[in-house]
């Protein structure tokens, strides 16, 4: 097994159903600086064009992990290309699939051009029994909305909206184990880590 598919695998017993553990603020804060914005761009055209976007994260300093559903045009349509826009910095880039699940919709990206590097976000061993405090972190659209951003805004580096709520139970399953927890979060979380409060990696929203 490479360890980009070891990777995938430990990311497939994490994945979540939204659903708001006292956080730390900085731990989280630190965590959210390896999010990024992965967004399609069209680039049929003279001017390449976003088409839509959800959230990812760094499992290193050039591979990330999102929803599979994320990506899929990209992955049906060659004219689509998969950007990945960083929280901070100017150093968009772009990145291509490594490993892709469908099943259990998850995606491993390497970013392919440019100098960007991302510090790594700390998977979690697993839910402890407390039901405590999360932060799902990511880039929602109705905030894009809220905020007057239009579609080319999302090319910008902005820091990523981290909400807080509670677990709120555990429902294992044959594919994996779904997390359910209060955090809001809306389309373009898709993709965003689940985080606790030591700012590691529960699970996939």
């Amino acid at each position: 097994m490479t360890v980009f598919s070891r990777i995938l695998a430990a990311l497939i017993a994490l994945t979540l159903i939204p659903a708001t553990a006292s956080a730390d603020p900085a731990d989280v804060d630190a965590a959210a600086r390896g999010v990024v914005r992965v967004v399609l761009i069209d680039n049929s055209g003279e001017d390449a064009a976003p088409i839509t976007h959800g959230s990812g994260f760094a499992v290193s300093p050039r591979m990330i992990v999102t929803n599979a559903h994320v990506i899929r045009e990209a992955l049906l349509d060659d004219t689509l290309k998969i950007g990945i826009v960083p929280s901070e910095g100017d150093a968009g880039t772009f990145a291509t699939p490594v490993a892709v699940s469908p099943r259990n919709d998850l995606a491993l990206l390497r970013i392919t051009d440019g100098n960007l590097r991302l510090p790594p976000l700390t998977l979690s061993g697993g839910v402890n029994g407390d039901m405590g405090e999360v932060s799902a972190v990511g880039y929602p659209m109705n905030v894009d909305l809220a905020q007057g951003l239009e579609i080319r805004d999302i090319f910008r580096a902005q820091p990523p909206v981290k909400s807080r709520g509670f677990l709120s139970g555990e429902r294992p399953s044959r594919q994996f184990d779904t997390i359910l927890h209060t955090a809001p979060i809306a389309r373009g979380n898709s993709g965003g880590p689940l985080l606790d409060g030591c700012g590691r990696v529960l699970g996939v929203n």
